[in-house]
């Protein structure tokens, strides 16, 4: 009976199997990590050049550029030989691999603080903001593209690096430190055509710990690939992969508190979704107005949860009549009750800023004759 569905499957798919593996050679491999923990001039040139075309990206607000430097950026390079040689337990690898990442983060840092001190850089827009809140979910990305580069470099699918080095981001949360070095505490905020300052954003700590989330994860996997490949043996980097999976796990705590608060921000946003749909207005007796509530638009949500307390910031772009101390009072009121919801937190503050709108019609007086 096998051999019927055999034939037939191999009938209609036209004899489709999988190939086996032609794994590069590990002696091949070796060679080619060795030259890639010893940086050349051409090395420092393309992390130059990303980190500046990141940080001028980053600046300008424009994710388009953001992009194209990421793909140039050879900043992983070091970071898969230093998985390597943790696989094989080579220390003058792990040693030259560690050297030349540590330099080139110094480099892209210290490039990425010079240009926004040249061209003065002094607000925080939506690129730098998406970079500075990692969450497990960073993590997991950089989980899965520490396997997309081991794999890559071990069956010779070189043309695949790039969408690798797109997928996890490792200069732009460093040209964004750089840039929070140069901005300092004082920090104002673009939302569209409006500036909010005083808003708690840590700018350098939260892009640094996006860095090192995808740093630890691309070598634990990589390092985890490697070993499951053939490449070192496991008796001997054991003591290598508990280290780091111990690493993985101790940054997994702050990212996983900030995966619950990602999941507080996205549900006042689908409650106030729901709410300007008419959905569930009634379920908080609120005593705003309708139209005015369809005309608010959230620009920003931060929350930061601390045991059973929390703090919420948020951003609004609202008409002129939501300054009203009563309207402002009933929407935290909304905002806590949607923070507090599902989390089993006791207390909840709620800060609000408002980028003020007013529409003013002008209609047409003069008649013009044609």
């Amino acid at each position: 009976m096998r051999s019927i569905f055999g034939s037939a499957f191999k009938k209609i798919s036209g004899e489709w199997h999988v190939n086996r593996a032609v794994l590069t050679e590990s002696k091949d491999l070796h060679t080619a990590r060795i030259d890639s923990s010893r940086p050349t001039l051409g090395f420092f040139g393309l992390l130059i050049c990303s980190a500046v075309i990141a940080s001028l990206g980053l600046i300008a607000n424009s994710a388009a550029v953001v992009i194209g430097a990421m793909v140039i950026a050879p900043l992983m390079e070091p970071i898969l030989s230093l998985a390597f040689g943790l696989a094989i337990t080579d220390q003058k690898l792990v040693k030259r691999s560690a050297t030349t990442l540590l330099i080139g983060v110094i480099t892209v840092v210290g490039t990425a603080w010079l240009l926004a001190e040249v061209f003065g850089a002094s607000v925080v827009n939506q690129e730098i903001t998406n970079r500075t809140a990692p969450n497990l979910i960073d993590l997991v990305i950089a989980v899965a593209a520490g396997a997309a580069g081991a794999i890559t470099i071990t069956h010779n699918k070189a043309n695949s690096i790039a969408g690798v080095a797109i997928a996890v981001a490792l200069v732009p949360p460093l040209c964004v430190c750089g840039i929070g070095i140069s901005l300092g505490s004082d920090l104002i905020v673009s939302f569209g055509r409006g500036t909010v300052t005083g808003l708690s954003n840590q700018v350098s700590e939260g892009s640094f710990l996006l860095f090192l989330a995808n740093m630890i994860g691309i070598t634990v996997t990589s390092l985890t690939l490697f070993v499951f490949q053939g490449y070192g043996n496991f008796q001997r980097a054991w003591r290598n992969l508990l280290v780091w999976i111990a690493l993985l796990g101790l940054l997994s705590v702050p990212l996983s508190s900030a995966l619950k608060e990602f999941r507080m921000q996205q549900d006042i946003n689908i409650g106030f979704s729901r709410l300007k749909a008419g959905l569930q207005g009634n379920n908080f007796d609120l005593k705003v107005k309708p139209e005015t509530i369809q005309n608010i638009r959230i620009l920003y949500i931060n929350a930061q949860i601390t045991g059973n307390s929390g703090v919420v910031e948020v951003v609004m772009n609202a008409p002129k009549e939501l300054l009203d101390k009563t309207h402002m009072n009933e929407v935290q009121r909304y905002i806590k009750r949607l923070a507090i919801k599902d989390y089993g937190l006791k207390d909840v503050e709620i800060n609000i800023s408002i980028i003020p709108n007013q529409i003013i019609n002008y209609p047409s007086t003069t008649k013009v004759e044609l």
